[in-house]
């Protein structure tokens, strides 16, 4: 499968998941959640999605499920590292919230890809 392919495929899958995760965050925020707590409630509920979706349809994986939980989680959270960075420059920056998180979400989307590609899922790549 060509890079382009299964990045359409990751995009794909993350506009589900993202649609998913901002429901959460924003409804957290709706509710008198900050938008640090928000935002980490939304992806915890994302990090079981994205596993899913990236594992079974997206990658494809034929490894272990056990191993390829145990390449995704530290993925994942290096991904997340780096939208929660982001977001908390654009908070100190005096970025809209809302604005930040979606410029959050963005530096998650492109970190995940080329952890998940080549790192996580790498037996799959073709």
């Amino acid at each position: 499968m060509s890079l382009a392919t299964l990045f359409a495929k990751y995009s794909l899958s993350g506009v589900v998941n993202t649609v998913i995760g901002y429901a959460v965050i924003f409804a957290c925020m709706h509710f008198g959640f900050g938008p640090t707590v928000s935002n980490v409630i939304g992806y915890a509920v994302e990090c079981f999605l994205s596993f899913a979706q990236s594992r079974y349809w997206v990658f494809r994986s034929s490894g272990t499920l056990g191993a390829d939980v145990v390449r995704f989680l530290p993925m994942f959270l290096l991904a997340y590292a780096v939208n929660f960075a982001v977001l908390q420059v654009a908070l100190a920056l005096g970025v809209n919230a809302y604005v930040a998180q979606v410029a959050a979400g963005v530096a998650f989307v492109a970190s995940g890809f080329v952890l998940n590609h080549w790192f996580v899922f790498r037996s799959r790549k073709s």
